[in-house]
This record gives C-alpha cells, structure tokens and sequence, in this order.
C-alpha cells in the first residue's frame, strides 16, 4: 500500500521551502512591503486601508496598507526558522539528558520532575511569565533568550519521551542477545539502542515543530513577540515596536480585526494552519514509513 500522506506532505514542505527561497522573488510579491494610504479605483470610489481583498490584494491589507500575501511570503523564513531554532535547542538539550537519565537513576527523577513541573499548565502562560521578566524583556538579545526559553521549557518532556522509548527498547528479545554476547554499555547504545530510538525522534521533531508554531501562534494573540525595540516617541517616553516579520505578529490587532477586517487575521491562520497541518501530515507519514521499513525488515531474519 503507497504512503499518499508522505508522498502529499512532501510536495507541501516543498512548496514551503518554494515560498521561503523563491517567494520574495516572483513578481506578484512586494518584496518591500510598501504601505499605501488610499486607492482609487476606476469607477472613482476611495478606499482607505485596511484594504479588503481585491485586484492587486488578493488577501487584502493589514491597517498600513501592506499586501497581506506579501507579508505572508516574506515573513514565512523568520517563521521557520525560529521554530527550527527552537526545536534544534530543545532536542540537542533533550537526546544527551534521555541517555543520561537512561543509565543514571538520579537524572531519570529530575527529567521526571522537570516534566511534571511544566506540564501542569498549558506552556503560553509559563511562556507569558518567563519572557516578560525584566532581565528578559529589556536584554540586548532578547529575541535568543526567548527561543532559548521556549525549547527549554519542554525540554523535560521530550527527554522523558525519549527515555520512555529506550526503556521499550530494552525489553527486546535482541538487546537480551546483545548483553549475552558481552556488548559494553557504550556498544549496546551505539549498535541497539539508539538506531531503536531514531525513527521515534525524527518523527518527535516533526510533530514539535508543529507544537512550537503553535505556541508562538498563541504568544502572538496576546501580543508576546520573539523580537522587538524600543522607540523614543514625542513625549519623551519609549514605546515598544515590533521588529518581525513573523506571522504571529500579525494577530497584535486581532481583538478588533476579528469583526470588522476579518481577512487579516484568517489569512494568518490560514497559513498557520496549514503549515501544522503539513507537518502533522508528514509525521504520519514518517511514522507508516518506518513502520513498514521494520516490519518488512523483521520478516526477512
């Protein structure tokens, strides 16, 4: 049987990667991201933005006059590679944290702790505490400190996945052979244990990129953003202003936007949405991948 939901899904991650290189380029994209104040159409009338759909603004525009699509497109390499700076973090952290608490019954019950602790509350509001600490919000490198808060914090809950995977494995009629033949612990990790465990990981990265996208979907809404500056306005007083590009800030007016310019805030969710939905589907596919790849492969010893 032909795994449609791989074969589907990597035509969509291809397209994304498509939008992220090539998008900026392709001529109904304004790479610049000019704001345009009023139009004027051919029948005479005026529109003010926010623009609704129309020629030119096939999504519509946000309050500055800037094509959605294009932000959109333009915006969508920040998006990613901060999930992917996350996740990177998180597992690079988490791997060498599962293998220690697998040989370590001490470090097992701090994974245990750690997990427990951050799992008790959905993750944006341990998010909302940690990134508005002063030492945080006012930090130079802001925006690294905040993806380095936001791998961190499930960081015990995907070394305890991890863990629980390498203790499935050890019950393994092979592994059983492998200590009988004098394997030492290094040799048993490297040749039994951790090939069992890759299939699960690689599948556990995919289905968290689509957690984090998530999460920094939800910090958006409550206007939480991974990178920002400080202006000085007329009177005196600084004023905190967005830097990004990432769709998540594109929901700071979502309260109002909701009932009156609804395009704005669906168009985000749209592409938020089915970016998950992608990765969802590509860990599924990975999964029934690696599932027929054992299978078959154990029915030929």
């Amino acid at each position: 049987m032909r795994n449609y939901k791989l074969w589907i899904s990597s035509i969509f991650l291809l397209v994304l990667l498509i939008v992220i290189f090539v998008g900026p380029s392709l001529p109904f994209v304004d790479h610049k991201l000019k704001q345009t104040g009023v139009i004027k159409t051919e029948e005479g009338k005026f529109y003010l933005p926010p623009f609704p759909p129309m020629e030119g603004y096939p999504l519509g525009s946000n309050h500055e006059g800037v094509d959605i699509l294009s932000l959109l497109v333009m915006g969508a390499k920040e998006t990613l590679s901060i999930v992917i700076m996350v996740v990177l973090i998180r597992y690079l952290l988490a791997i060498p944290l599962a293998v220690g608490g697998f040989y370590s019954k001490w470090l097992e019950k701090i994974l245990q702790a750690w997990q427990q602790l951050f799992s008790f509350m959905p993750p944006i509001f341990f998010v909302s505490f940690f990134v508005t600490l002063p030492f945080i919000f006012f930090a130079p490198d802001r925006g690294f400190r905040v993806i380095v808060i936001l791998a961190v914090l499930e960081t015990g809950r995907v070394a305890e996945i991890i863990l629980q995977h390498m203790k499935e494995t050890r019950r393994r009629p092979y592994i059983e052979a492998g200590i009988a033949a004098g394997g030492s612990p290094f040799k048993m990790f490297k040749n039994y244990y951790f090939p069992a465990v890759i299939p699960h990981i690689i599948i556990l990265i995919i289905n968290d990129m689509g957690r984090v996208l998530f999460l920094i979907a939800q910090l958006g809404v409550v206007h939480i953003y991974v990178t920002h500056k400080f202006m000085t306005v007329e009177s005196g007083a600084y004023e905190v202003v967005n830097t990004s590009l990432a769709w998540p800030t594109m929901f700071s007016t979502i309260t109002k936007d909701i009932f009156t310019y609804e395009w704005i805030p669906f168009s985000v969710i749209g592409a938020i949405a089915l970016t998950i939905f992608i990765f969802n589907m590509f860990a599924d596919g990975m999964q029934r991948f690696f599932e027929r790849k054992y299978r078959t492969f154990r029915s030929d010893l």
